[in-house]
């Protein structure tokens, strides 16, 4: 018999109930082509869900992960845009969220591990609980992000930390679980699928409370800190490419190195075909003129600091909120609000009025250090590869691409 499902659409339009204070918020939520899921939570009640995904297509979510998606903490990530102040300053189109882009970390775990196994031949299974864990450390892997993601941490100076965050919000989904596998995790064996749910979403190892054997090697999925592989990363590149439309399909063509990679003979490591090292510069160039043309484009440097002195001058309480200190707090702690709290302040026009913030000779100096690609991309080293060495293309740099970009702009405030 078919399994039942549901079929609903949410699109790059988070619904947010905005109010008239918040104008351009408000303009982007009438700019909203799908229906968000949102507006569909009765749906999800069915044995498996379909979404239609923009970039993956149709995402099928098991009833486990329709609950955890349900979750107070997971259904905030609505009201957090993926690209923090950047569709508020210069790219209203890109007002896509961090619920969208974990939905798609998901499925690209999925596609990643299905991905290994098919090209393994590798003598250990990896245990079902083992899978379903490495499943929703992407789905949570940026549950804790605060107000517009990055900017929250840039706006708090460094006192914050969405990864540390996430650790106290994936406590709170399990603590109220009710599906049984979601409580096998939390339960089975001291807790051993939660302790590992957690690891994966900070990538260490050592946080483990029993040793993992022969699949270490998923460490290098959801967080990779030894070459930064990942298929956080991979979700991001091409769901914010999608909106921006910065690279064309031929400069985001790196698929290929998620789908062929395979396990390590060890099973410490994922390993990546020799043929597809060019595909890893490709990755990192484009991650490079990303946030060359949008995520650190001058004027988007200027409101992100202009957001931060406005909360850190009206609003210095909201700098301590967090999953873990004040979870009631936290869930209200949204990029809706944090706007609705400052809008008083004589510099909040210039968020909703980008147009009025204009280059100039001097004024409001923004400096920043981009890394080039070639730094990002790191040593050969960090790499484990697989296949024939001789298929392995060259890669020449440019002088600019092997070097730090310095932004370094002067703006005054009409």
């Amino acid at each position: 018999m078919p399994v039942s499902a549901t079929v609903l659409v949410y699109g790059a339009r988070s619904a947010l109930n905005v109010s008239q204070s918040v104008p351009l918020l408000h303009s982007l939520r009438q700019q909203q082509q799908c229906q968000s899921l949102r507006n569909n939570d009765d749906a999800l009640t069915a044995t498996r869900a379909q979404i239609q995904d923009a970039i993956h297509g149709i995402i099928y979510l098991p009833s486990y992960i329709q609950e955890i998606t349900q979750q107070s903490d997971f259904q905030r990530l609505k009201k957090v845009f993926q690209l923090g102040l950047l569709p508020l300053s210069v790219k209203p189109g890109a007002n896509h969220t961090r619920f969208e882009h974990c939905i798609g970390t998901f499925k690209s775990a999925q596609d990643q591990l299905n991905a290994l196994l098919r090209n393994s031949n590798y003598e250990y299974e990896l245990p079902d609980w083992c899978r379903k864990s490495v499943e929703i450390a992407a789905l949570l892997h940026d549950i804790g992000h605060g107000p517009f993601s990055h900017t929250w941490e840039h706006v708090c100076e460094g006192q914050f930390n969405h990864e540390k965050n996430s650790e106290a919000c994936v406590d709170r989904v399990f603590s109220d679980a009710r599906d049984d596998e979601l409580v096998a995790l939390r339960d089975d064996h001291n807790g051993r699928g939660v302790n590992l749910i957690k690891a994966l979403i900070l990538g260490d190892r050592s946080k483990l409370n029993y040793v993992m054997m022969h699949h270490a090697y998923i460490f290098d999925i959801v967080h990779n800190k030894v070459c930064g592989l990942d298929v956080d990363k991979w979700d991001y590149l091409r769901r914010d490419n999608h909106y921006l439309q910065v690279l064309s399909a031929d400069e985001m063509d790196f698929d290929e190195i998620f789908l062929n990679a395979r396990i390590a003979p060890d099973g410490q490591r994922i390993e990546y075909r020799y043929e597809d090292y060019h595909k890893i510069w490709l990755l990192y160039l484009a991650r490079h003129r990303l946030h060359l043309e949008a995520y650190q484009l001058p004027k988007v440097l200027l409101c992100n600091d202009i957001f931060g002195e406005i909360v850190r001058r009206q609003q210095p309480h909201l700098l301590d909120v967090n999953a873990e200190s004040d979870p009631e707090e936290w869930l209200r702690l949204n990029d809706e609000r944090v706007l609705e709290q400052i809008t008083n302040d004589t510099e909040t026009q210039y968020l909703r009025a980008t147009e009025r913030i204009e280059e100039a000779n001097e004024g409001r100096l923004v400096r920043r250090r981009i890394s080039g690609p070639g730094e990002d991309m790191n040593s050969n080293k960090v790499y484990a590869f697989y296949g024939n060495p001789s298929l392995r293309r060259d890669i020449f740099l440019q002088e600019n691409q092997q070097q730090s970009t310095i932004i370094e702009k002067y703006f005054k405030l009409k």
